[in-house]
């Protein structure tokens, strides 16, 4: 019975030093690379603590002005308004938001360099106001000009670190991880994510700024 006793009470205790171990320095380390329910299901005691270690700044996303695009009929869409070329075409491959940047720097579309990655702003201008049917013959909340494909997330250069709150035609949106997550557009439902930039998931839109 003493035993038994002994066992229950290292038992109930192991729960207890786990936690114990998820000190406030600790869990906004692991902040920035995790998201909140990561975090639980290591710390479970830790929700207070997440509050405490929350980055939110009140800077509000400037949108740019209404796109006017004019296709170059040469793999790139010109922007009027905004001074902006862009690829017609998302690049599918996976990366991580610095081999993303680093794939852009290295492009060339129609035998032009200088191309990059947008910001949020800048990406958000290829939004369109219904789902419709792009060069691609899939729907997508993109302007009709564009090949999205089926759809799909696209880094920007924008982090949490400059934006933390967004809203979208969803919900709001709030991002704690400073420079460790950067925000996402997904054309397929219209809507702005984002994720740790370290993350070899999403693709690349290409921009360059027109002369």
């Amino acid at each position: 019975m003493r035993v038994f006793f002994l066992i229950l009470v290292i038992l109930v205790a192991l729960p207890t030093s786990s936690w114990a171990k998820c000190s406030k320095a600790k869990v906004c380390d692991m902040m920035k690379k995790m998201g909140h329910f990561d975090i639980l299901n290591q710390c479970p005691a830790a929700g207070p603590l997440l509050s405490e270690c929350k980055k939110v700044s009140d800077k509000q996303l400037e949108d740019l002005l209404a796109p006017k695009f004019i296709d170059n009929k040469n793999g790139t869409i010109t922007d009027t308004a905004n001074k902006l070329i862009w690829a017609k075409k998302g690049d599918l491959t996976k990366y991580s938001l610095k081999k993303a940047k680093e794939s852009a720097v290295g492009a060339d579309i129609d035998g032009t360099a200088g191309w990059r990655l947008p910001t949020l702003p800048e990406l958000k201008t290829l939004m369109h106001k219904e789902r419709v049917k792009n060069v691609s013959g899939q729907k997508a909340w993109i302007h009709p000009l564009f090949d999205d494909g089926r759809g799909h997330y696209f880094w920007t250069t924008t982090t949490c670190e400059e934006i933390s709150v967004i809203t979208d035609r969803y919900q709001k949106k709030i991002c704690q991880q400073g420079d460790e997550g950067a925000w996402l557009v997904h054309f397929n439902i219209g809507a702005v994510f984002w994720h740790h930039v370290t993350a070899e998931k999403y693709h690349a839109w290409l921009v360059r700024d027109a002369k």
